[in-house]
Formats: C-alpha cells, sequence, structure tokens
C-alpha cells in the first residue's frame, strides 16, 4: 500500500512538473518577422514588421545596415494584449510590433538578414527573407527637377530653390478623357516619397488644406519632341551649411499612374461616374542643377565674426542712463537684415575691449529672440567707474556674398551719467543719542557730508544705537527659516502639480540615465538609445508631447528657442552620427563615444535659457 501511494505521488509530481514546463513554454517570448510584399519597385517602399510576443521586457529591435537601401522606423511601437478564458483558465497574450519601411535605390534581389531582438534575457533570431525588386519603366511619364536662382552660393547665403515635377497627363482616347492637373496631383504617393528638404513646404500646404497648383506646360521628351505636362512647382529659401554641391536631401517621387479607365456601373453611381481600375507605379529621381555652394573666406576675417552672412544693420540702447556704480544696465541690441536669423549670433561682448576696459561683461552666451525681420539680444552690464561716460560702439561683423567682403558695422554710442556708489553707513544717517554732543551747524563742501564732521569721535558719539552680531542674527534667522521652508514647500507642490515644471527639472538627470543605460550594448542599439534620451531631454526641457521628437523637430525646437547656433549644430551632428550607426552602418565612432558628446551637449543644454 505504502508503495502504491509513492508511487501516485509520484506520478502526480511528474504531471505537474510536466504542467509546469508546459505552461512556461506557452508563455516563452517569440520573435518573428513579416513583409507586406516580396516584390516591388524601384523607389516603391514597403513595410517589414516585427512582432515580439509573449516578453515581460525586450529591448527595441535594431534594423541591420542594407546596401541601396533606405531604412525608415515608423515610430513609435504598437501594442496589444489579448486575454482568453477556456475552463475557467485565464491566458493572455501580448504582442508589441515594430514597423520599419524599406525604400530599395537599385533593382535586383535583396537579403533581409536575420533581425536579433533580446527578449527576457535570450536573443531571438528572425529568418531571413528574400526581396525582388524590379526597374519601373517611367520612360516620358515623369521628370523630377530642382532649379536655383543663381549658379553658385556661399555658406549660410540664402538661396531661392524649386522643386518641379513634371506629370505626364493620362488620355484616354476610347473613352475620350484626359485627367486635370487636380486628378494627376491625387495620383501622387506623398507619403510614400521622399521630399527633402521641401516636406516643410508640402506639410505647411497640407495644414492649410493646400496643395501646389499645376499648370500645362510644354517641354521636350527623351527624344526631343515637344509633349504636353502638368507642372507642379515647391518654392523654398535655403541656406546652405556645407561647401561643396547643393545638397537638397533624398528626393524621390512615386506615382500610381493609371493605365485604364472605366465607367462606374454600380448601383450607387447613377451617372456612370469615371473611376480609375489599373494603374502602374512609376518613380523618379531628382535631377539637381550644378549649383556651388562656396567656403566663407578666412582672409580678411574679423576676430569678431561669427558666422553671419548677408546684409544686416544694428541698433543699440541701453536703460537706465543715469546710474551708479555698479548698478545694472540693460543693454538691447537689435539686428535685422537678409541673413537667416534664426542661426544668428551676436557680437562677443567679452572681447571687445572698449567694452569690457569700463564695464563688467558676463562671460554666458547670449540667447537672442526673433521678431519679425529682427533679432533682440540683451545684455546685463555695469559700470566699473564714475569715470565712464558712454558705452562705446559695439562693432558686428558679416560677410556680404553680394560684394564678397567682410563688412564691420557699429552702433552709436549711448551717453551715460555714472555717478559713485553710495558709501554712506546706516549709522551715519541715524540721529543723535540723548545728552550726545553734536555740532552746531553744517558746512557745504565739495567732499559731501562726511566732511562736516570733525572727527570720528564726534560721528561715534551721535549713533543712539549699534546691534551686534547676536542681535542680527536673533532678528534674521527666524524670517530666513520661514523663506527657506516656504521655498522648500513651493517646490515639492510645483513638483507634484505643475507636470511641465517636474519634467524641465527632471530632463538632465533623466537624459543621462538612459546615456548610461546604452552602455554595454551593441553600438547600433547604444545609438538608438542615446537619440532617443537626447531627442527625450529637448521634449523635457520645451514641455513637448513625450512621443520622441525626430532630428529636425529637435533642432527646430532649440533654434526657435535662441539655443546658441554652435550648440545647435553640434547636436544635429551627433544625431546624424546616431543616425548613421542605427541605420546604414556608416560611422566610425563607438557608442561610447556618442555616449560622452551627448552628455557633453546636455551639459551644455542645461547652461542655456530655454
Amino acid at each position: 500500500m505504502d508503495d502504491m501511494r509513492r508511487s501516485v505521488r509520484q506520478f502526480a509530481g511528474m504531471i505537474a512538473l510536466f504542467s509546469a514546463l508546459w505552461a512556461s513554454s506557452a508563455r516563452a517570448a517569440d520573435v518573428s518577422l513579416q513583409i507586406s510584399s516580396r516584390e516591388t519597385y524601384v523607389g516603391v517602399p514597403i513595410t517589414l514588421r516585427i512582432v515580439i510576443e509573449n516578453a515581460d521586457k525586450h529591448d527595441p529591435p535594431v534594423f541591420p545596415a542594407l546596401d541601396n537601401v533606405t531604412v525608415r522606423s515608423s515610430g513609435t511601437p504598437r501594442q496589444s494584449t489579448q486575454t482568453t478564458i477556456i475552463n475557467g483558465r485565464m491566458t493572455q497574450r501580448t504582442t508589441v510590433s515594430y514597423d520599419f519601411q524599406l525604400t530599395p535605390r537599385e533593382a535586383g534581389r535583396i537579403t533581409i538578414p536575420p533581425v536579433v531582438v533580446r527578449a527576457d534575457g535570450q536573443q531571438y533570431r528572425t529568418q531571413p527573407i528574400d526581396i525582388v525588386v524590379t526597374k519601373s519603366d517611367t520612360g516620358d511619364l515623369l521628370f523630377v527637377e530642382v532649379k536655383g536662382s543663381r549658379e553658385s552660393v556661399y555658406v549660410g547665403e540664402a538661396i531661392d530653390v524649386t522643386l518641379q515635377i513634371w506629370l505626364k497627363p493620362y488620355v484616354d482616347r476610347r473613352q475620350r478623357v484626359k485627367l486635370d492637373e487636380g486628378d494627376m496631383w491625387s495620383r501622387i504617393r506623398l507619403d510614400d516619397s521622399e521630399w527633402g528638404v521641401f516636406f516643410e513646404v508640402l506639410q505647411q500646404l497640407a495644414a492649410r488644406r493646400q496643395r501646389p497648383g499645376g499648370r500645362e506646360m510644354l517641354r521636350e521628351d527623351s527624344e526631343g519632341d515637344q509633349r504636353s505636362y502638368y507642372l507642379y512647382e515647391l518654392e523654398k529659401i535655403f541656406w546652405p551649411q556645407r561647401p561643396g554641391q547643393l545638397e537638397v536631401g533624398d528626393i524621390s517621387i512615386l506615382v500610381s499612374y493609371p493605365t485604364k479607365i472605366g465607367r462606374d456601373d454600380s448601383l450607387f453611381s447613377f451617372f456612370g461616374d469615371l473611376i480609375i481600375q489599373d494603374a502602374r507605379p512609376i518613380t523618379a529621381q531628382v535631377q539637381l542643377a550644378p549649383i556651388e555652394v562656396k567656403p566663407i573666406p578666412a582672409e580678411g576675417r574679423p576676430s569678431f565674426y561669427r558666422d553671419a552672412v548677408g546684409r544686416f544693420q544694428m541698433t543699440a540702447s541701453a536703460k537706465p542712463t543715469e546710474v551708479a556704480v555698479g548698478d545694472p544696465i540693460t543693454l538691447t541690441l537689435t539686428v535685422s537684415g537678409s541673413g537667416q536669423l534664426e542661426l544668428l549670433q551676436p557680437p562677443p561682448l567679452p572681447e571687445i575691449a572698449a567694452l569690457t576696459r569700463g564695464f563688467k561683461v558676463p562671460q554666458d552666451p547670449l540667447a537672442g529672440q526673433v521678431h519679425g525681420d529682427a533679432k533682440v539680444f540683451t545684455q546685463s552690464i555695469r559700470a566699473k567707474s564714475d569715470q565712464v561716460t558712454e558705452i562705446p560702439p559695439i562693432p558686428f561683423a558679416f560677410f556680404d556674398p553680394r560684394r564678397e567682403e567682410f563688412v564691420t558695422i557699429r552702433t552709436d554710442p549711448i551717453p551715460l551719467q555714472v555717478k559713485p556708489a553710495d558709501t554712506l553707513s546706516v549709522s551715519q544717517i541715524v540721529d543723535a543719542g540723548v545728552g550726545a554732543p553734536v555740532a552746531d551747524s553744517l558746512t557745504e563742501v565739495e567732499r559731501g557730508i562726511v566732511a562736516n564732521y570733525g572727527g570720528i569721535d564726534e560721528l561715534l558719539a551721535q549713533q543712539a544705537f549699534s546691534p551686534g552680531w547676536r542681535s542680527v542674527a536673533t532678528l534674521g534667522i527666524p524670517p530666513a527659516v520661514w523663506l527657506l521652508g516656504w521655498l522648500i514647500q513651493r517646490r515639492r507642490w510645483r513638483l507634484l502639480h505643475d507636470e511641465s515644471y517636474a519634467r524641465r527639472r527632471s530632463a538632465r538627470r533623466t537624459a543621462l540615465r538612459s546615456i548610461q543605460e546604452a552602455a554595454g550594448t551593441d553600438a547600433a542599439a547604444s545609438a538608438a538609445r542615446v537619440a532617443a534620451a537626447v531627442s527625450g531631454y529637448v521634449a523635457d526641457r520645451c514641455n513637448l508631447p513625450a512621443g520622441g521628437l525626430t532630428r529636425a523637430e529637435a533642432i527646430e525646437h532649440l533654434m526657435r528657442r535662441g539655443v546658441s547656433r554652435e550648440l545647435v549644430a553640434e547636436l544635429n551632428q551627433l544625431l546624424e552620427r546616431c543616425e548613421a550607426m542605427q541605420y546604414a552602418a556608416g560611422a566610425s565612432a563607438s557608442g561610447d563615444d556618442l555616449a560622452q558628446a551627448a552628455t557633453r551637449c546636455i551639459n551644455r543644454l542645461e547652461k542655456e535659457r530655454f
């Protein structure tokens, strides 16, 4: 009997063990890869989805770099939870999916290698997938060109650039139908096309529910014959930042060009409306007119030149103009002109000897504000002595691209009245005590009221009250303690109730912690985390939605808030390196280098007022 009971207990234990193992295996994470199509055309994107199921914790997947393929993440991952109850037993299945858009740039066979995903402490690899890419025969149906207002331009100089899309109208002779310019524009797949520097222009039009108007024009086709086309144009003022050939970004236009039109014979169409029954994709890469971007010359460059290009004027004002030595004076510099004001830097006031000889000037960089066609900088300065009679002319240097030379302009001097600082003590203006000898009369002299007293003993004898340090401490400590307590309570209240304040206060700490967590991961994963940490820091400081800013959005917000041009450029280069390591595998820096650079940028941003 005992042997039988022991056997039953062992069998029950084995059943329980197998059940636990089965439940564990059923709950194990699973990673798979899905793709929208195995065949596509050059320039026509396909969607690749990485699905992670039943993982308690996982790292975001890093897509490997592919030759001649542009890879773009579709943004925030999607998450879903499915709960089922069978025979009273509840099971839960969680799914997280990451979408990537792949746009091939050349025809041929593309192999997508396994994507590595780390989930619940283990590494998972997806299966490789082959894709066939065919070149779309555009023929003479579509041309994409970028024209500039000039053949050469200097770095930082404004140039008008125009994106021209030439699209041949579809004509069905059997139906005697020719699609108008509105119908043909609707065939452009806006979201699947690449717009380069013209993307912002397209967004602005869409926000106003507008689109480029097309006009019918004649142009030569590849055979040299004049043909009719619809011409759509997007115009933009562009400031190139690098010497060489003008760069306008990747521009590739994708069109679903009609191949068959028919009548709608459904019950809901009473008039037999025309509908597009079939279409094929055509793509065209941009043809850029050769525009040379020339560097700013080094010869003749003033020492206080700060990359301003264009034509400018500057005025200065000060308030107040009647002060004592050491009193703050608000100096306002207003720069207006034709240059790129968002990135315009102020004159280096701490380096202007004529100003620092008579004034104390802070070393902190100035953050200006753009108002219309002018940028305003303010700085607080203090006169060092009563010998100062004016704020000297402030120089501002810029490069005039039309004259091809450096120009220095100066503000007019600002007259000041500076008087000596008041040196009388409180005891010298207290009424004399009872019985103390006082002077019978006062005589006005050049040295002021101090000269009216015959000696220091007489001056001291007039002091009715002289508090000691114990009295000062007794009177001062309670208000100080109360003020400190109020400040602490105020800060706690703001942290609990003011979300934007709490985000700003914790922005640096949160970003640096994320950057530290990126250590130890591979270079691509580290780059993704560093970029997310920097973008999150900008979102927290600017009180923007915490959904992850793009590089362009982060740079735009920093420029709008007056962050120094040098720091914005450094941050932009950092995020470009992150993108290169994440998608293109073209960066030479390691993950540790990016982390150090990101930490340095965040520490410098912390000192900026934005």
